[in-house]
């Protein structure tokens, strides 16, 4: 599976190092300075420094060309940037599958994420949250943890966990 995680911050890239070994995944930041030293170093020295990333992790800070060819788009960006995000993935004119990792609410609206998301995904967009009780230096470590897909799509939930697992 092609999968871009769009946030670069330390739950974005614990998720890209671990689905790393299974799928082709893109990792997006909108800082190209931050991109440029990951591909450097090899590191996110920012948000994790110890873990070193997989040789065939990409890297991007080119939103079109990180989706060009997602089959799933795994958002990992504090809420507050959740709606931005979304508008740019619709204006991309392509449909998605699309999970979200943001917890809290939307401090101007006062939405939590999934009703931001279903207030700005036009049909034939799939989507779902993941979540449980991780830490993204454990997750990029590789040790065992419980996360949950859910979505009002029980078939999208099922087969994207399943891809995911």
């Amino acid at each position: 599976m092609n999968i871009t995680i769009v946030g670069a911050g330390a739950w974005g890239t614990a998720l890209a190092i671990s689905l790393a070994t299974n799928h082709r995944v893109t990792l997006w930041a909108r800082d190209s300075a931050q991109i440029e030293a990951m591909q450097n170093t090899h590191y996110n020295q920012h948000y994790l420094p110890e873990i070193l990333l997989p040789a065939d992790l990409k890297l991007s800070s080119d939103f079109s060309a990180a989706l060009a060819v997602a089959d799933l788009v795994i958002i990992a960006v504090p809420t507050s940037a959740l709606r931005r995000i979304l508008h740019q993935l619709v204006q991309l004119s392509r449909r998605f599958s699309v999970v979200w990792l943001c917890k809290g609410f939307e401090a101007e609206t006062a939405k939590l994420p999934h009703q931001v998301v279903a207030e700005v995904l036009p049909e034939g967009f799939r989507y779902g949250v993941l979540s449980g009780p991780s830490f993204a230096l454990e997750v990029a470590r590789g040790f065992p943890t419980a996360l949950t897909l859910a979505s009002s799509d029980q078939e999208f939930a099922r087969s994207t966990a399943q891809a995911l697992h």
